[in-house]
């Protein structure tokens, strides 16, 4: 059987009915609407619906490249690492993530649940919406994934050979590129709005921060701490006031666990920047503003509570039997998150990946200016990480960020 081809709406109908799948959604093609899905940039997504029977699921397939930059190269079994990895979340945390109903390796065609009840919580933040279990449910999720799977529960043969199994070395490269690397350098990769240029400037020149995101960079190059998600930003949830789904885990591979909370506090940062141009009123401002710092702060003590709750119940006691060292590793990922946290923000701001809580702010000047909170917000958490001792020392340079006056 030849290389399946990039599915269309026609032809995903028809690899539905190949697949045994059609009694999920009930009748057959013909009763059923397939619609290309067009948020991300490197799969293809499809909504398949019955909207007969009420009906839906969601069809991704994982091409040789990414289909919206075709000339970029990536590996098709990166579809098989989050079938892997969403195998594991539903042992450790299934709230969190969607069901998966059936695989294939060969074609690179994961069929899963239909999220549509759910919002992607970028564009919703945007908006200005809340979601009042959101922090519960990241912070157990990360607790929980984190944890078991790392040597603090892990045999240390299985945890070795399931590292080994999940190498990701194409993805890893893309993100210590756009991540650790261009974004603090001239490259052609890098873009960002006009306004920002003396800031930018500053920060190719600037070898301290470079130093400090240096061993970020090898920490993500070298820590095989436990299975990370690796783009926990919030493009990657879908969420709606009772629910929390965590998607995409196709980067994740064995790495540094302070990068998947980092990740998704820096992202919270960055709602908490853009809602400067975004919010209606300067009422508005400051009570989603208030919302965004406290569930910062409820995901880190969820995250924590969760965390300390499985050390006690699961961990290798007599290969982890210190107090005082469990008191270090929690402080150590809290510093750890504010690293990879800023990392995370310079890249959205000043690299490659920039994302629509700034894209979508048509004014030059007002994206610059809420642009400029966020890299205020990053290099604070980057250059003072060393000294914080609790989630209250990152809130707090969030919250006491302000516009660059070199933005105009």
């Amino acid at each position: 059987m030849g290389e399946l081809e990039a599915l269309n709406e026609t032809t995903v109908k028809d690899y539905l009915v190949q697949k045994g799948l059609a009694e999920r959604l009930g009748g057959g093609p013909e009763d059923w609407a397939a619609e290309p899905i067009t948020d991300g940039n490197v799969n293809l997504l499809f909504r398949v619906k019955n909207p007969h029977a009420g009906r839906s699921l969601i069809v991704k397939q994982a091409l040789g490249y990414a289909w919206r930059y075709p000339d970029f190269k990536m590996p098709k079994g990166r579809l098989a690492i989050e079938h892997a990895v969403l195998q594991v979340a539903a042992e450790h945390a299934p709230e969190q993530v969607p069901e998966v109903y059936f695989f294939s390796p060969e074609d690179a065609v994961l069929v899963m649940e239909d999220l549509n009840r759910h919002r992607e919580m970028r564009a919703a933040l945007r908006e200005g919406a809340r979601f009042p279990r959101a922090a519960e449910h990241m912070g157990r999720y990360m607790a929980r994934t984190l944890f078991y799977t790392s040597d603090l529960y892990l045999p240390s043969g299985e945890k070795k050979a399931r590292a080994a199994e999940l190498v990701n070395p194409v993805l890893r490269k893309v993100q210590e590129d756009l991540v650790f690397t261009q974004p603090f350098m001239e490259h052609p990769n890098n873009r960002y709005s006009k306004p920002l240029e003396p800031l930018v400037r500053e920060i190719y020149a600037d070898d301290a921060l470079r130093a400090e995101v240096l061993e970020l960079k090898e920490r993500y190059m070298t820590q095989a701490q436990a299975l990370i998600h690796n783009d926990l930003h919030t493009g990657s949830i879908l969420a709606n006031a009772e629910e929390t789904k965590v998607v995409d885990p196709e980067f994740a591979f064995f790495g540094p666990m302070g990068h998947d909370l980092g990740t998704y506090l820096g992202n919270l940062a960055l709602a908490y920047a853009a809602y400067e141009a975004h919010a209606p009123s300067e009422e508005e401002k400051r009570a989603f503003r208030d919302w965004l710092l406290e569930s910062m702060a409820e995901t880190w003590r969820v995250f924590e509570r969760e965390f300390l709750a499985a050390w006690e119940k699961d961990v290798q006691r007599e290969e982890w039997s210190s107090d005082r060292y469990r008191e270090r590793y929690l402080k150590r990922l809290l510093r750890d998150a504010a690293g990879f946290g800023a990392a995370e923000m310079f890249r959205r701001l000043i690299g490659m990946a920039h994302v629509s809580d700034f894209w979508s702010i048509e004014d030059e000047l007002e994206r610059a200016r809420a642009e400029s909170v966020g890299l205020e917000i990053a290099r604070r958490w980057l250059m003072e990480r060393e000294g914080f001792e609790t989630i209250g020392d990152l809130t707090e340079r969030v919250r006491a960020a302000r516009v660059n006056p070199l933005v105009g």
